[in-house]
């Protein structure tokens, strides 16, 4: 039986999706970036620690802010996620992945979860002052 770990797409080279098992493994190693596009209610409720937050309305506006990193995007379920990866994926600077099945994933595997809101969940409100005052 073949087993199928990552799939690419013929016209976004860049973009790849990745279940949340080997998104784990590389976001352990220091790999990638977690880029959390839910609301802040959301992220607040639960959050992958060290996610960064930026909601999707925003996403675009702000991805100038990214670090040079690869990034896989995570949403609570995988819609918003594919939209963020595969609508828009001109936004990465680096290789993006699409985790199916998003934080429901994540969380079913028994991985780690924190509540609250960060660091990493109050950026982006930093980088749209940035961009409204300029």
């Amino acid at each position: 039986m073949q087993v199928i770990e990552e799939y690419s797409s013929p016209f976004y080279r860049h973009i790849i999706d990745l279940p949340a098992s080997v998104v784990r493994k590389l976001w352990k190693r220091g790999d990638i970036l977690i880029l959390d596009v839910r609301t802040p209610q959301e992220y607040e409720d639960h959050h992958i620690p060290g996610a960064l937050l930026v909601p999707l309305d925003y996403l675009e506006v702000l991805a100038k802010y990214f670090p040079e990193k690869d990034v896989a995007v995570v949403c609570e379920h995988g819609n918003r996620a594919r939209f963020a990866t595969y609508g828009m994926p001109h936004v990465y600077k680096r290789k993006a992945i699409y985790v199916p099945g998003g934080m429901m994933a994540w969380m079913s595997m028994g991985y780690e979860v924190e509540s609250g809101t960060d660091e990493n969940g109050l950026k982006w409100q930093e980088w749209l002052e940035k961009e409204i005052n300029q």
